[in-house]
C-alpha cells in the first residue's frame, strides 16, 4: 500500500498507542500471576497480538472486551502442567520471540517456534546459547524446536545484540521457585532490562540489583496495574516534529517513565548543541532524530544493532534522507547527517514500521509531498497511525 502525505508542519492532538515494552511485560506478568491479571489498551498492534497469542499457546485463557474504546484484556494464570508439544507462532514480534525463547522452555518440555519471514533473519544466537548452556536442546533454525526443561540458579547471558533475552531470563526466574541471579554481559538497551526488573518489583516480586546483577527471590506476583502509558518511541516522531515547527499535543505520555526512549528530549538538546549523540541504549530513536539533524547536522553512534532490525535501519534511514536531498555518511556503527532542505520524494518503508513513521515526520518539514511505499508496515506497532496523522491540520502560515 502506498500513501502520499502533503507537506507542512502540523498541529492538533494525537492519542499515542500504549507502550509496547510495558504492554508485553504486563501481559506476561499477568499470565505468571497465581490469580492472573488484566491489561487495558486502547489499541492492539500486531506485536502485542503476538504476545497475547503466546500466552494462549502456553495454555492461558484470554478474554478481550471493549468499553469506552479501551480493550480490557483479562488473562487467566498459565496452567501448572503444560501438555507437550507447545506450538508458538510469534509473527514478526522480536520481543515476543526473544522473551518466549527463554520463558517457554522454563514452562514446557517441548516447544516449537515459528515466525514471520522478516523475523526469521534476525539474531537469536545469544538466547540459543543460553538454553544450551543450561541443558536444553535446540534444533533449527526454523521452525526452532527446544527439548528439555530449562532450570537455572545462576544465569549469565551474553547480550551484545539485545537485552531482550535478559528480560526473558528475569521473567523465567519466576518459574524456578528458588533464589536466582541473572547477569548480562555487555548489555545494550540497559534501561529496558531495568524496566523489567522494576515492573516485577511493582508486581510484588522481591528482586534486588547490584551492579547489573539481579537476584530474584521466590514468591508470587500479587498485583498488576492494568493501565499502560503511552509509547515514548512513537511519541518521538511528534516530539521531533514539534522541534521543527509543528504544534502537536500528545495524550497519555507521563513526564516520569521507565521507558528508555524518554531520552529523546536529552538527545534533542545534544543535537541543537552540535554534540554527537550516542544511541547505544536507545537505538530506535535514530530515525526520528536523523530527520531533526537535517536542520543542524549531527553524528549518531552506538547504532550497530540497527543493521539487524526489521530492515537495516542505518542503510534505510540514509537512503530515505538521500532520496529527499540530504547528504549522509554511514559506517557500520554510525550515521552522519548533513544539514539541508528536505525535498519532495518517495520513501520505501522497507517493510519497517519505524521507517514508515519517519517518512510521515519528514512530510512535516519537506518542500513537497512525500509518498510512502509499503505504508502498511505501521500496523506492526501502531494500527490507525495514518488516521491519526490525517486528523492533524497543516499549519498554513509557515
Amino acid at each position: 500500500m502506498n500513501i502520499t502525505l502533503l507537506a507542512g508542519a502540523r498541529e492538533g492532538r494525537i492519542p499515542l498507542p500504549p507502550s509496547k515494552s510495558i504492554a508485553h511485560r504486563k501481559i506476561i506478568l499477568s499470565a505468571l500471576a497465581p490469580l492472573g491479571g488484566e491489561v487495558r489498551l486502547w489499541s492492539i498492534s500486531n506485536d502485542i497480538r503476538a504476545t497475547i497469542d503466546l500466552v494462549e499457546s502456553l495454555g492461558g485463557s484470554i478474554s478481550i472486551k471493549q468499553f469506552n474504546q479501551i480493550h480490557h484484556i483479562k488473562i487467566s494464570p498459565l496452567p501448572k502442567k503444560i501438555p507437550a508439544p507447545v506450538r508458538i507462532h510469534v509473527d514478526e514480534s522480536a520481543t515476543t520471540m526473544r522473551i518466549a525463547l527463554i520463558l517457554a522452555p522454563a514452562l514446557a518440555d517441548h516447544v516449537i517456534f515459528t515466525a514471520g519471514e522478516q523475523l526469521r533473519t534476525r539474531p537469536m544466537d545469544e538466547g540459543i546459547r543460553f538454553l544450551k548452556e543450561h541443558g536444553v536442546e535446540v534444533k533449527g533454525p526454523w521452525p526452532m524446536e527446544t527439548s528439555g526443561r530449562l532450570t537455572f540458579t545462576d544465569a549469565q547471558i551474553t547480550a551484545k545484540t539485545t537485552g531482550q533475552f535478559v528480560t526473558g531470563a528475569l521473567l523465567a526466574s519466576l518459574t524456578q521457585r528458588r533464589p536466582v541471579t541473572v547477569a548480562a554481559k555487555n548489555p545494550p538497551s540497559a534501561p529496558y532490562i531495568r524496566m523489567t526488573a522494576r515492573m516485577m518489583e511493582e508486581a510484588g516480586v522481591n528482586i534486588e540489583e547490584n551492579n547489573g546483577i539481579y537476584t530474584i527471590h521466590p514468591g508470587d506476583i500479587t498485583h498488576i496495574d492494568p493501565v499502560v502509558e503511552g509509547d515514548y518511541s512513537h511519541a518521538a516522531y511528534a516530539i521531533v516534529a514539534n522541534a521543527m515547527g509543528s504544534k502537536i499535543s500528545l495524550t497519555n505520555l507521563p513526564a516520569h517513565s521507565l521507558q528508555g526512549d524518554k531520552q529523546i528530549l536529552e538527545h534533542i538538546k545534544k543535537i541543537k548543541a552540535h554534540k554527537p549523540v550516542d544511541l547505544t541504549h536507545t537505538p530506535d530513536l535514530l530515525m526520528a532524530l536523523a530527520v531533526l539533524a537535517t536542520k543542524t547536522g549531527a553524528t549518531f553512534t552506538g547504532i550497530r544493532r540497527l543493521r539487524t532490525k526489521e530492515s537495516d535501519r542505518i542503510a534505510a534511514t540514509s537512503a530515505m534522507l538521500r532520496e529527499l536531498g540530504i547528504n549522509t555518511k554511514t559506517t557500520d556503527d554510525s550515521l552522519t547527517v548533513a544539514p539541508g532542505q528536505i525535498t519532495s520524494g518517495t520513501v520505501d518503508s522497507c517493510g519497517d514500521h519505524r521507517i514508515a513513521f519517519a517518512a510521515a515526520l519528514v512530510a512535516t518539514a519537506a518542500t513537497g509531498p512525500i509518498t510512502v511505499v509499503g505504508a502498511e508496515a505501521v500496523d506492526k506497532s501502531w494500527p490507525g497511525f495514518y488516521e491519526s496523522f490525517a486528523a492533524l491540520k497543516i499549519i498554513e502560515d509557515q
